[in-house]
Parts: C-alpha cells; sequence; structure tokens
C-alpha cells in the first residue's frame, strides 16, 4: 500500500505553510490560524485514509480460460469493497501483459458502505503462451481528493492460456497410415513387436512369393503377407522453433505458422486414433503414447502453448530419436528456411516412412530468397518427400489442400 498527497493536496499544503509564515511575519493572528487549517487539511486526509484504508477483495473469472491466437477472452471481475467507510470513487486498474492487451482501468463510484459491483472487459490475444492477469489495485482518495493510497486486491491472479489457432483441415495425405485403402483388415500373428507378420487373404494378382504358407495351411485358404510392421498406424510431426531459420517472428509470421500447422495435422491424425510424436529441435514436445480423443488433443495444445523459439542452428537435433522416427508410418516437417545439412537430416531420417511431407516458407514471399534454401527443397523432393510452400497470408488449410489432393 502506498499513501501520497495528490497534486491538489500538496499546492494546498504548501500555500498554508507559506501563508503561515507570511501570516507571523506580519503579525496577524486570525490569518495565522486560517492558514494552519489550511496546511492541515492536506494531512488530515492523509491521516483519514491511513486510518479508514480501503480493503478490497474481487473474483477474476476469464472466459474462455483458454483460447486460439488472434482470438478475443472476456474478464469478469467481482469487486468487494469490504471497508463501509470509503466515501470516494474507486480507480482500479486490472494488469495484464502486452500480448493479451496490457489489462484495462475503470472507476467505480458509490459511496459509503459495503458493496459489490460486476465488471467485465475484452482481452485479445496477438501472441501464443500463457499469460499472467492482475493483479488488482485500486486508488482511493479523500472526499475532497487532498490524498490518494493506492492499495492491492486480495484476490488472486489469473492465467490466460493462449494457444495455437488450429484449423480444420479434410485428410491425410497418401500413405499416411499403415495399409492402404481397400485393404482388408491385417491380422496380426506371432509376439507382439516391430517384427510382426501381418496378413490377409489373397487376391488375384497377388506375389505368389508373398504367400505365407504355415498361416495358410492353418487358415485352409491362401494367406499373403501384407506388411513386416504391426498395426499401429504412427506419425512423427517435426516443429521447426529455430529463432534463425524463420524470417518473420510476429504472430502472422512463418514460426507461428508452423506451429499453427502442425497443431492442426496433429488434431487431425489424433482424430484418426493415430500414435502421435512432435519433435522439435529443442527435443521432444509431445508425445500420445495410447491416448486419444479430446484428452490427447488437449496435453498437445498446451505443449504446444508452451513452446518457445530456440537458439540451435540445425535442424538435425529434431531426428535425433531413431525409434521414433523408423516406426513412424508418416512424418510430416513444418519448417522455416532449410540448408543442405537440414535436407539431409529430413532425408535420414524418413528413410522407412510411408508418407513424407514438407510445409516449408516460399523464401521469397518472405522477403529472404536463398539458394540454399531452393537446393534443400529439390533434395528433399529427390529423396520422395511431398515439399509445400506457403506465403505470408496463406492459411493453412489451402497448403493442406495441395498436399492431399
Amino acid at each position: 500500500m502506498r499513501a501520497r498527497l495528490t497534486g491538489r493536496g500538496l499546492a494546498l499544503l504548501i500555500v498554508g505553510l507559506a501563508g503561515s509564515a507570511g501570516a507571523a511575519f506580519i503579525g496577524e493572528l486570525d490569518l495565522l490560524w486560517l492558514m494552519l487549517l489550511l496546511a492541515a487539511l492536506p494531512l488530515l486526509a492523509l491521516t483519514y485514509l491511513l486510518v479508514a484504508r480501503p480493503r478490497i477483495d474481487h473474483e477474476r473469472t476469464l472466459e474462455p480460460p483458454m483460447m486460439p491466437i488472434g482470438e478475443t477472452a472476456r474478464a469478469v471481475l467481482r469487486v468487494l469493497n469490504n471497508s463501509p467507510a470509503q466515501s470516494s470513487a474507486l480507480r482500479f486498474s486490472d494488469a495484464a501483459e502486452a500480448p493479451v492487451g496490457g489489462g484495462a482501468s475503470f472507476v467505480i463510484a458509490r459511496g459509503f458502505g459495503r458493496w459489490h459491483q460486476a465488471v467485465g472487459y475484452s482481452m485479445e490475444a496477438t501472441s501464443r503462451g500463457r499469460f499472467t492477469v492482475g493483479p488488482l489495485t485500486a486508488q482511493a482518495t479523500d472526499p475532497f481528493g487532498l490524498a490518494a493510497r493506492t492499495v492491492t486486491s486480495s484476490g488472486e491472479n489469473s492465467v490466460l492460456r493462449v494457444t495455437p489457432h488450429v484449423w480444420r483441415l479434410n485428410g491425410l495425405p497418401g500413405g499416411a497410415g499403415l495399409g492402404a485403402a481397400g485393404d482388408a483388415t491385417p491380422q496380426r500373428i506371432g509376439q507382439a513387436g516391430t517384427d510382426d507378420v501381418l496378413v490377409r487373404e489373397h487376391r488375384h494378382g497377388d506375389d505368389m512369393r508373398r504367400v505365407h504358407w504355415k498361416m495358410s495351411a492353418k487358415r485352409d485358404d491362401l494367406m499373403v503377407r501384407l506388411e513386416e510392421h504391426p498395426w499401429d498406424p504412427s506419425s512423427t510431426l517435426i516443429v521447426d522453433t529455430r529463432r534463425s531459420a524463420h524470417p518473420d517472428h510476429s504472430p502472422r509470421g512463418s514460426l507461428e505458422w508452423a506451429v499453427s500447422a502442425v497443431a492442426s495435422v496433429g488434431q487431425t491424425l489424433l482424430n484418426g486414433r493415430f500414435r502421435l510424436s512432435i519433435v522439435a529441435p529443442s527435443g521432444v514436445v509431445f508425445e500420445s503414447g495410447h491416448s486419444v480423443g479430446p484428452v490427447a488433443q488437449q496435453r498437445m495444445l498446451e505443449a504446444l502453448t508452451d513452446l518457445a523459439p530456440s537458439d540451435q542452428t540445425g535442424l538435425s537435433s529434431a531426428v535425433t530419436d531413431p525409434e521414433a522416427l523408423t516406426t513412424s508410418a508418416s512424418i510430416i516437417a513444418a519448417t522455416g528456411l532449410l540448408g543442405a545439412a537440414d535436407a539431409a537430416a529430413l532425408s535420414a531420417a524418413g528413410s522407412r516412412a510411408r508418407s513424407l511431407v514438407a510445409l516449408v516458407p516460399d523464401a521469397e514471399a518472405w522477403g529472404a530468397p536463398s539458394k540454399d534454401h531452393q537446393d534443400a527443397c529439390r533434395l528433399l523432393r529427390s529423396r520422395g518427400w511431398r515439399v509445400e510452400t506457403f506465403s505470408p497470408g496463406e492459411s493453412v488449410p489451402s497448403v493442406w489442400e495441395r498436399v492431399v489432393r
């Protein structure tokens, strides 16, 4: 708590003290008492605020407490004044970080007695992350406005979580799952593991070298080997968070575009009951395990909300986990500007995946033309990657349509 004289109170104190000195000098006793009274008024007002101190409590509700970047939330404050001696208006200030609007100020004038009041204001999120809202402070003055006191409300601060924008995407790229469209549901035999044999009924045109004779004898029907992997669709998403790889770090920049793309693709895969891993140059960001549905999507969004730009210079640190990559049916990377070493690392990581997609910025459109980036994209295409570029202002669904068509 801080108590001080206002400009009016300080001016009155100076005038009173100067007048008192002048009245004493010329011997005007009545004027002296009047000037002393004027000088005492600001001090009495300050004493009043120290004795009848404001007591403010509040409860803050954020609606919603978690929202995508670019959306608007509403903060609702229920303010309670527990000081019946507070007579003047209270000037409130609810603090918040700049990326969510910087807070709000408002005045409540209710006079003497206890009271409660509900106040609301809007907050627009311009950056992804977790942001503190609060504390709520109030400035009280005496009835004459000669002194002021600032108090902090006893309510708790709130946290607003701003997630990446999640777009609804249609479809998955060809080969994203294990098993092609039209295949009969494969059957697993043997012990569980990455070397399980999957079989289905023989069809006209199947290579006889793929016939599984032992299984055919058991079933009394021709069965062919389908895959040398278990039926366990999985995907790895690579999000390039390197600070140096992105020409634009604004809320509409290439870095946030990549994070939004990974969040959108991740939700689509989780809806399809894929096992999902998300990796970045800083390490593993999220692993769904066997969790699916809204719970897994919520965990993924929280992990991406906290994802910060990294200082790594190469993308190879994102693909150093062979177990996560070699068992993936698909690898989808949302990257910044690439170099030859980055393309080589991605090519090596995708040597066994059935679907390889890279979403990369259009270097010229982003104002950062790079021959190395163009060469890296050509290298990826030659190694079986589907490379699609995105430009400033281009939405994730529009780029994704080019991937899946």
